[in-house]
């Protein structure tokens, strides 16, 4: 299974916002302002501040997705916070429900894009806390329809973890056919590919 616990733009997954060129935001006032903040501290590893700027990107003036996700993802691992999975999943599933909202409202300041690079990122995280009982009973069924959902939407890290459950029954049936499409898919987004010679067999071809 893919490792979730570095920040989502380590693994080339940027968020639709990020800080200034100068650093820090100047007196944040809306959500977007404390997100960039946030992100900013985070990068510094000043992950206290940074975690109280994430929960008021998730918070205030109903908050923004990427701030959800951002604030679930510090609850969930610690980082300048209590760690608290229940509180964690909750936020990570708000800010999967938020980013849809946007992108059938057309609600947000960010393109459809942006919103659906936020989508998939708080998916593929609501998966993981359901496979890996993170903040909620363990249900691997439930996180491979989440896998599957952010594979869809071209997520490799989702792609990855759904072939790896496909190709051994983890809350699926085994199906290594598919789980090599999936492999496959995500090798195509530069995804390592060191041990899976067999994805591409000519019997495991689409």
């Amino acid at each position: 299974m893919t490792s979730s616990t570095q920040s989502p733009w380590k693994k080339d997954k940027s968020p639709a916002t990020s800080p200034n060129q100068n650093g820090d935001a100047v007196n944040p006032k809306t959500a977007d302002d404390y997100l960039a903040l946030g992100i900013s501290h985070h990068e510094a590893n000043r992950l206290t501040e940074s975690a109280q700027c994430f929960e008021q990107s998730a918070t205030m003036n109903g908050g923004c997705a990427v701030g959800m996700l951002m604030w679930g993802l510090s609850l969930r691992h610690g980082w300048g916070t209590e760690k608290d999975e229940q509180r964690a999943f909750k936020w990570l599933k708000k800010a999967a429900e938020h980013a849809v909202v946007d992108l059938q409202q057309g609600k947000s300041k960010l393109g459809r894009d942006a919103i659906k690079n936020e989508l998939v990122l708080a998916v593929y995280e609501v998966g993981q806390c359901f496979f890996q009982g993170w903040g909620v009973p363990r249900d691997k069924t439930m996180g491979v329809s989440y896998f599957q959902t952010a594979a869809q939407l071209g997520d490799p890290d989702a792609q990855q973890d759904l072939a790896f459950c496909l190709a051994n029954g983890k809350g699926c049936k085994k199906d290594r056919k598919a789980a090599a499409k999936w492999y496959r898919a995500a090798a195509a987004q530069g995804a390592s590919t060191v041990g899976l010679a067999w994805i591409y067999k000519p019997k495991y071809a689409d």
